[in-house]
């Protein structure tokens, strides 16, 4: 949390690639204490774990993570697909590699196979969304933060999954109101939903300009909700 309250960015300067360093097929940061510990998925918005203005808030919530004990697993469904964004990615595709990166994490010798959650931005939330609906038993991660979700499709799923659904007010590029059918569906112990009051698309982006004067139709940064979220995303992860 320290990076959002002080706004100082900690960036590890890492390429994306489609295949991870040692022939790995994700790239992954290990605590150094020994043991099996907890993981952490993340699954970037449409333009992958790209920098905005300078600013990676993935390589920012990693770096937070893998300090706290966190094995982290990079979701690079754009660049493994050559891609520069997800214009030409489908969610069942997105879905598939969550999907995959969680059973080839249960398998990691330093990782707790009981303790695999996920976090997903943007098209990546729906990606989430996506492959909890995909799950199969037992499910191959148990916790899922979605960050403002493209919800167009999504639907109850019936895996042992508990989610956390932060969402902004003001967001015009993934409509919150489209989150309500799954919201409604789902038993409030399953599935938390969070609207944090005049947040825009990607709100926790500190690279973004302040949503307040940004026009209708373009993401922006607020740093109430982006504080919010986190401290929120933090503790339903413990």
């Amino acid at each position: 949390m320290t990076r959002r309250l002080a706004g100082i960015a900690v960036v590890l300067c890492v390429w994306s690639l489609p295949v991870a360093a040692g022939g790995e097929p994700f790239r992954t940061l290990l605590p150094a204490e020994s043991g099996p510990r907890p993981a952490i998925l993340l699954v970037p918005g449409c333009s992958g774990f790209a920098a905005t203005s300078g600013v990676n808030l993935y390589e920012e919530s990693a770096t937070e993570l893998h300090a706290a004990g966190y094995v982290v697993v990079f979701v690079d469904y754009v660049a493994r697909r050559m891609q520069g964004n997800c214009a030409h990615v489908s969610q069942a595709e997105v879905s598939a590699d969550i999907l995959e990166a969680a059973a080839w994490a249960r398998t990691q010798p330093g990782v707790d196979p009981r303790r695999i959650s996920v976090i997903g931005w943007s098209y990546g939330a729906g990606g989430v969304l996506a492959a909890l609906r995909a799950m199969p038993a037992p499910p191959a991660f148990t916790k899922a933060v979605l960050y403002y979700p493209v919800c167009r499709g999504a639907a109850r799923w019936s895996a042992a999954v508990t989610g956390l659904m932060l969402l902004g007010e003001r967001d015009d590029i993934a409509f919150p109101d489209l989150c309500s059918a799954v919201g409604k569906a789902m038993p409030p112990e399953r599935l938390r939903m969070i609207m944090y009051p005049g947040a825009r698309h990607g709100f926790d982006m500190r690279g973004l300009p302040d949503g307040d004067r940004q026009p209708p139709g373009a993401p922006g940064y607020n740093a109430d909700a982006a504080i919010a979220s986190w401290t929120a995303a933090l503790e339903f992860l413990k």
